[in-house]
């Protein structure tokens, strides 16, 4: 059997059954986690509005007034960052969240094409000691081909060079791999990009109970999962930008360049597990 919905050890770990939330006062939270380029969008369009009564594109994870927006360094600082979140849409006359989908933007986070942004990421540490505080929080942990991953953010020029994703590439994954361990598995969701667009039906039932959906968002789910999606062609990135390339022609480019984040990332897979697999590499 092939599935790249979820994880085994959900079943183990009381997943489906031990997602729902017993603090019905709280905001479901989700927050998306991938690299620049896993499908980010996809799933935001997925996830719109009414699905999620709010859509977050620029949680306030960050101290704006500190260097180029580092994370916060506490649980307090980054309930107060939140709050500051909660009073932007009060003073713009919106009632109160009932659900937010954090979509944020995909890792690393922000203008990143900025010098110092290129490793910039929620804290997941702090973000789950809110779980139960602030929000009910639940993480979509967002999987795409790593190379894929990589050809997709250099295509629209999120790095200057290709070294440099490399090394953030490198960065990310190894924290996000690290942090999710201290994350309760029935609180994660893995989303794989092959799979979604592939097979969009069979995320129907365990997504729309993974966010605990009610019977109108459950129908506009199912709607928007009833089509298939059609991955997009390595060969559409153009990459002669990059140094590599200087008066190579589109298949050379392209084929250097593959090569290189092929034999990097392959040799350092092992060190993010989760991230490694694409929907149809995971034998359940």
């Amino acid at each position: 059997m092939i599935d790249g919905t979820c994880v085994p050890l959900h079943k183990s770990c009381g997943w489906p059954s031990g997602t729902q939330n017993t603090a019905q006062k709280l905001p479901l939270y989700v927050l998306s986690v991938g690299l620049e380029g896993s499908g980010h969008h996809l799933w935001t369009e997925i996830l719109d509005q009414p699905i999620f009564d709010c859509v977050w594109i620029n949680g306030r994870h960050y101290n704006r007034d500190i260097g180029d927006g580092v994370p916060r360094t506490t649980p307090q600082e980054l309930l107060n960052g939140f709050k500051e979140q909660f009073q932007l849409r009060k003073s713009g006359g919106k009632a109160p969240c009932k659900s937010i989908y954090d979509a944020e933007d995909s890792f690393p986070t922000g203008a990143i094409r900025k010098t110092g942004r290129v490793f910039l990421r929620p804290d997941l540490i702090n973000l789950q000691a809110l779980d139960g505080v602030l929000f009910h929080i639940k993480y979509l942990v967002i999987i795409r081909n790593t190379t894929d991953t990589a050809m997709s953010a250099l295509r629209r020029n999120f790095f200057s060079n290709i070294e440099m994703e490399l090394r953030s590439v490198e960065h990310t994954l190894t924290y996000l791999e690290s942090a999710l361990r201290g994350i309760p598995c029935h609180k994660i969701f893995l989303a794989h990009y092959e799979h979604v667009l592939a097979d969009p039906k069979s995320f129907f039932e365990p997504l729309s109970t993974f966010l605990e959906l009610d019977s109108t968002a459950k129908e506009l789910l199912k709607k928007r999962l009833s089509k298939n999606g059609k991955l997009p062609s390595r060969k559409a990135h153009k990459l002669n930008k990059y140094k590599d390339c200087q008066g190579v022609e589109d298949n050379t480019c392209f084929y250097r360049i593959q090569k290189l984040l092929d034999e990097f990332l392959i040799a350092r897979n092992f060190m993010w597990p989760t991230f490694a697999a694409n929907g149809f590499d995971l034998i359940l």
